[in-house]
């Protein structure tokens, strides 16, 4: 007796659906858990290591940097605490990041910021547009 190749072909379709079937990967099911300490730490934020608070002082005097770096650098993430005394009142800014504080005579002045733009930002006293350094940004 002399088979149809049509049923050829429906057997071979039956015998490779089955022997997926068989050999496909199994899925992990995960099993919920009841512990609800390990829940919210599952959940929970992971601390970043190389994110930190960076505090850096500077002194003005005379319209220029007397103390105190004139190039910041910082790692993306970092949390920055820049301190600034000046000999009479202007205002301190950081281009880029569009952060500014006013100074007052000889009256220790933070600006904070957390550096999430990477690059190259200019600070500077911003009513005689003075050019006193720069914050470097390093990206993660």
């Amino acid at each position: 007796m002399k088979l149809n190749p049509i049923i050829y072909l429906v057997l071979g379709a039956v015998i490779l659906a089955g022997l997926f079937f068989v050999f496909k990967p199994k899925q992990q099911v995960q099993t919920p858990q009841t512990n609800p300490a390990a829940i919210e730490q599952t959940t929970a934020p992971s601390p970043t290591p190389q994110s930190k608070v960076k505090t850096f002082e500077k002194v003005v005097k005379g319209k220029k940097l007397v103390s105190g770096p004139e190039t910041i650098t910082v790692n993306e993430g970092d949390e920055v605490v820049i301190k600034v005394t000046s000999d009479e009142p202007e205002e301190f800014h950081l281009h880029g990041y569009d952060k500014s504080v006013d100074l007052e005579k000889d009256t220790p002045t933070e600006l904070k910021f957390t550096a999430n733009l990477t690059g190259r930002f200019v600070f500077e006293l911003e009513q005689s547009k003075t050019d006193l350094g720069a914050v470097e940004v390093q990206p993660k």
